[in-house]
């Protein structure tokens, strides 16, 4: 095939519901080998120790809030809920490296619908997913901070 839908990969997935279709071009931003690119930026500057502000949209009782998660040694060590201060566990919440692997699956498997990188570090400050009910629909970073 030639042309411009020559560059296209597509994945198709059926449900008992129905068929979703998703199609993206090698040079999306949506692809494999842009996140893969992006991630090569972030990983050229070999922080371990930081802190960045993350959100997140869900069915879930911290989601669409500010949240500051501070990584040591590519661990997340602490979450702050920043209307209120208060602390929680921070088992499930995710690196900028996690941010990266949930990016890349979902590229593989049609699921990300949009991405925005940060153009200085290229870390994903915009991740959006295809619609499921209750599911993780996005995730957002920002304010990204190196500690010593």
């Amino acid at each position: 095939m030639s042309g411009p839908l020559s560059r296209l990969s597509c994945s198709v997935a059926a449900g008992g519901v129905g068929l979703m279709v998703a199609c993206s071009s090698p040079t999306s931003p949506t692809s494999v080998q842009s996140i893969s690119a992006h991630r090569a930026l972030w990983e050229g500057q070999r922080l371990t120790n930081y802190s960045y502000t993350y959100q997140f949209a869900a069915f879930n009782a911290f989601a669409n809030q500010p949240l500051r998660l501070e990584v040591r040694q590519d661990t997340v060590h602490s979450v702050v809920v920043l209307a209120t201060g208060q602390n929680i566990v921070p088992t499930y919440f995710p690196t900028i490296d996690a941010l990266f692997d949930r990016a890349i699956l979902a590229a593989q498997n049609g699921s990300l619908t949009g991405i925005a990188f940060e153009p200085v570090r290229g870390f994903p400050t915009l991740l959006s997913y295809a619609a499921i009910p209750d599911a993780l629909s996005s995730q957002q970073a920002s304010g990204l901070q190196p500690l010593p």
